[in-house]
């Protein structure tokens, strides 16, 4: 009975450090890109594998927090973090949503890839495969009621090729990265928001009045 009872606690202390190796490998991968710039193809499949959507666009992140994320048409979307607050602008349907940062985190995967290590470690479990000539990170979420149940973030050698998500209805979103620069030069204004006139805005921050 001890016996078994000192193999449960090996084997728990074995699988905690390899979260911790998981864990520290990643951040340490993220705090080494101050910012990342590139183009992605997002595919969204249901639950039985069918594709029911594909789009296009850019994606801009930087440390700490800021995120520039566009759709191209036919579905035309803008998300846009400067750090502090994140704005979603839905140009078809002339509305945009701003909510703090900190609110939304967990509904934004790609905030993960700027520089917010304390977020990854809180909300995440964290494990690491090499898979052919890939390293896969498995992000699984701690909170049960989020939307979506884990991450899987794909490098070859440095280079962020992939990233999985799989949400609570058994749908998968893929998006593959191309022309991807590391540590270039950004302008911090493509991380700010203004609302074009005429447009409803849905103020969701905590501190609105």
């Amino acid at each position: 009975m001890k016996y078994k009872a000192f193999l449960i606690l090996l084997l728990a202390s074995c699988q905690a450090l390899a979260q911790n190796t998981a864990l520290d490998n990643f951040v340490s991968r993220i705090r080494g890109v101050t910012n990342l710039q590139g183009d992605f193809t997002q595919t969204v499949k249901d639950a039985g594998g069918r594709v029911i959507q594909t789009t296009k666009g850019l994606m801009l992140v930087a440390t700490p927090g800021k995120l520039r994320w566009e759709t191209q048409p036919p579905f035309q979307q803008l998300v846009v973090s400067d750090g502090k607050d994140l704005w979603v602008y839905d140009r078809d349907l002339e509305q945009v949503t701003v909510r703090e940062l900190d609110q939304d985190v967990q509904g934004t995967p790609a905030l993960l890839l700027s520089g917010r290590a304390g977020d990854i470690e809180n909300n995440f479990q964290v494990g690491e495969a090499e898979v052919g000539f890939t390293q896969v990170f498995h992000l699984v979420a701690r909170d049960k009621s989020q939307l979506f149940e884990s991450l899987d973030f794909v490098y070859e050698g440095k280079r962020l090729v992939r990233m999985r998500i799989h949400d609570t209805t058994g749908q998968s979103t893929e998006i593959a990265f191309s022309n991807v620069l590391v540590n270039e030069l950004i302008g911090d204004h493509l991380f700010q928001f203004e609302a074009p006139e005429g447009v409803d805005v849905i103020d969701a921050r905590a501190t609105a009045k």
